[in-house]
């Protein structure tokens, strides 16, 4: 009986080797994906920043009309829950939410590597406010479309693809309020598009 009941412990003990191993490969797959998927946030997050200074700095030009700019403001507070929601995923992964830029002259330089060229400090019209806004949602889309197609985590994509369409939404209202609400030049193109 001794004999039998040592043969069962070696198969349980088995088993439970197997099953520790099959969960200890799960959890190093997570691990190793956590560091790419973090790298991924970061970058996103970082334009993210850009996309909240160019709102604020739209806003604090006071050259959008008064129901543009409460449409602005709106899009600014869904920014920042953008923000929130980045900064608490990277958390969640172990890693630092990298900071905003220090200043306007910080952003124009991150924002002229990303090829959006516009001015943030001169923006004397509601029409170079509404550009910016639509450069840098353009730019937000792309980010978002690139972590769709890089992150591992499938939360993490599913958020992504959900802020991406916010983005979308925002740019297309941005766009319909620089073309006085005409349809077809708001919305030019049906399908975002961006570089994997």
């Amino acid at each position: 009986m001794s004999r039998s009941r040592t043969r069962r412990e070696l198969v349980a003990s088995a088993g439970t080797i197997a099953i520790a191993g099959a969960l200890g490969a799960e959890i190093a797959a997570a691990r190793a994906a956590a560091p790419g998927d973090a790298v991924v946030l970061e970058r996103t997050l970082k334009i993210e920043h850009l996309v909240v200074t160019a709102y604020r700095t739209a806003l604090a030009s006071r050259r959008l009309q008064a129901a543009v700019a409460s449409r602005v403001e709106q899009m600014l507070r869904q920014e920042l829950e953008h923000v929130a929601l980045l900064e608490h995923a990277l958390r969640r992964l172990g890693a630092s939410a990298p900071p905003a830029p220090a200043d306007l002259a910080a952003s124009e330089r991150a924002l002229a590597a990303h090829h959006v060229g516009a001015s943030l400090a001169g923006l004397d019209t509601q029409k170079q406010c509404l550009k910016l806004l639509i450069d840098i949602e353009t730019l937000a889309e792309d980010a978002y479309f690139q972590a769709v197609g890089k992150l591992k985590d499938p939360a993490l994509v599913r958020m992504s693809a959900q802020i991406m369409g916010c983005e979308a939404q925002h740019w297309t209202v941005l766009s319909a309020a620089r073309h006085h609400g005409d349809v077809k030049l708001a919305v030019p193109y049906p399908f975002v598009g961006g570089t994997l």
